[in-house]
């Protein structure tokens, strides 16, 4: 029988994270392509070539697929981010527009208290000095122009002198 070899290797312990287990993963991908290369330049070198350029070709082949891989989740980021940004600027212009309404609101009530009026109010007040500056134009133009008004309200006339007293 033959004797059994001295494994070199120390034993290993179990890794306890995801990270120490890929990198553990690794790390035995490395050992195992150092162990081709090792046996391929021993066997035959053409075998290296051949294996350099299957591994160059797949290389090339999985580069593209993780690229399109990555833009699509790149992609699918960024529209999850665009829509996450929307609806937070939607709520941002509702909470906006709900503190406007509530400090409108104070105000008015604060000016009605001072008696303060309302744009309303001031807007029907000044119709109104509008249709009084209507109607003294209106009787203005009625007015006869040699014409003026006695004390009693009643017209007199400037055609005909008043009469001297004696």
């Amino acid at each position: 029988m033959a004797a059994k070899r001295k494994s070199r290797a120390r034993p290993r312990r179990a890794p306890a994270t995801a990270q120490e287990r890929l990198l553990d993963t690794v790390h035995q991908i490395w050992l195992a392509g150092l162990g081709a290369v090792s046996k391929a330049r021993q066997g035959a070198p053409q075998l290296l070539d051949d294996l350099v350029s299957e591994g160059s070709r797949i290389h090339t082949q999985t580069r593209g697929a993780a690229e399109k891989a990555f833009r699509g989740l790149l992609e699918g980021a960024q529209s999850n981010i665009a829509e996450r940004v929307s609806k937070v600027r939607g709520q941002a212009t509702d909470a906006l527009d709900n503190l406007e309404k509530v400090f409108q609101t104070r105000v008015h009530r604060a000016l009605a208290q001072l008696g303060v009026p309302s744009a309303e109010e001031v807007e029907a007040l000044s119709q109104r000095v509008d249709q009084l500056n209507s109607n003294i134009e209106k009787l203005t133009r009625a007015r006869k122009p040699g014409s003026r008004v006695r004390g009693n309200g009643r017209r007199r006339s400037h055609s005909h002198p008043p009469a001297a007293s004696a």
